[in-house]
C-alpha cells in the first residue's frame, strides 16, 4: 500500500495563503463595508493601478534605499561596538548600560528629534534605522564575544598567539554565527524603523503611501502599502540567507 507524501513547504504555504484569501473575501463581502476591510479582489485590483501608474516602484526604490544604506551603517556599527563590549572589559562597563538603555527607545519616538537635528531629508531616515539595526547587531555580537569558550582562548595564548592574533583567528571566528543571527533579525527591525520614519518625515516610500491613504480613507491603498512591506521585508531575509549559504559554500573549497 502506497503511503501518501507529506505536503512539501511551498506547497503549504500556498495552500495557507489561498485559504487565508477566500476566507478574506468571504469576510470582506459579509462585511459589505470596503472602507474598512476591503476584499483582496479590490486590493489586487488596486495595486495594479498603483503598479501601472508607477508608484509602486518609486515608492520601493525609495524605501529600499533607505533600508539599504541604514541597515549597513548600523550593521557596521553594531560589530563594532559589540566586539568592544564582548572583549574589552571597561568597555562592557562604560557602554552596556548605555546600551541596554537605548534599547527602551521606540524609533517612533526618536523620529522627531532626529529631524530637529538632520532635518526632513534623507540623513534623518538613515539615522533612524541605524540606530535600532545598531543596537540590535550590537547586542548579538556582543553575546558572541562573551560566549567563546575559555578553551580556545586558552589554547591560543598556548600556541603564541598575541592578543590581535587571539582576536582575529579566536574571537571572531567565534563571534560569527552571533552576529550572523544578529544582522539577520536586524533586517526586520529595519523595516520597523523605515516605517516610524516615512509616517512622520516623508514625502515619498512605502510609509508615506499608508499615511496619504489614512487621511483620505483608501483602505485598499494601506493594505497595498502593507503587503508591499512585508513582501519587502520577507524578500530581503530571503536573499540575506541565500547570501549567507553561498559564502559558506564558497569557504569550502
Amino acid at each position: 500500500m502506497r503511503t501518501a507524501r507529506p505536503m512539501s513547504r511551498e506547497r503549504l504555504t500556498a495552500v495557507s495563503l489561498l485559504i487565508g484569501g477566500v476566507l478574506w473575501e468571504a469576510v470582506a463581502r459579509i462585511m459589505a463595508t470596503p472602507e474598512l476591510l476591503p476584499p483582496p479582489s479590490e486590493v489586487a485590483v488596486t495595486f495594479w493601478e498603483m503598479l501601472v501608474l508607477g508608484d509602486i516602484w518609486s515608492a520601493v526604490r525609495d524605501s529600499s534605499t533607505r533600508v539599504l544604506v541604514g541597515y549597513a551603517i548600523g550593521a557596521v556599527g553594531g560589530i563594532v561596538t559589540g566586539l568592544l563590549l564582548g572583549g574589552v572589559r571597561a568597555a562592557d562597563v562604560t557602554l552596556a548600560v548605555v546600551l541596554e538603555f537605548l534599547k527602551g527607545i521606540p524609533p517612533i519616538a526618536l523620529v522627531p528629534l532626529v529631524v530637529i537635528w538632520l532635518g526632513i531629508g534623507e540623513a534623518s531616515k538613515y539615522a533612524v534605522i541605524a540606530f535600532l539595526v545598531w543596537i540590535v547587531v550590537a547586542i548579538s555580537t556582543a553575546i558572541g564575544a562573551r560566549e567563546v569558550p575559555r578553551l580556545r582562548l586558552r589554547a591560543g595564548s598556548f600556541l603564541g598567539l598575541s592578543r590581535l592574533g587571539i582576536f582575529a583567528r579566536v574571537i571572531l571566528p567565534s563571534c560569527v554565527p552571533y552576529i550572523l543571527s544578529g544582522m539577520r533579525s536586524a533586517i526586520g527591525f529595519a523595516f520597523v524603523a523605515l516605517v516610524s520614519a516615512e509616517l512622520i518625515a516623508a514625502n515619498s516610500g512605502v510609509g508615506q503611501i499608508i499615511m496619504d491613504s489614512r487621511f483620505s480613507l483608501q483602505t485598499d491603498r494601506m493594505i497595498v502599502g502593507l503587503l508591499v512591506l512585508g513582501a519587502l521585508g520577507t524578500a530581503s531575509q530571503m536573499f540575506f540567507d541565500f547570501l549567507v549559504r553561498r559564502v559558506r559554500f564558497a569557504a569550502r573549497f
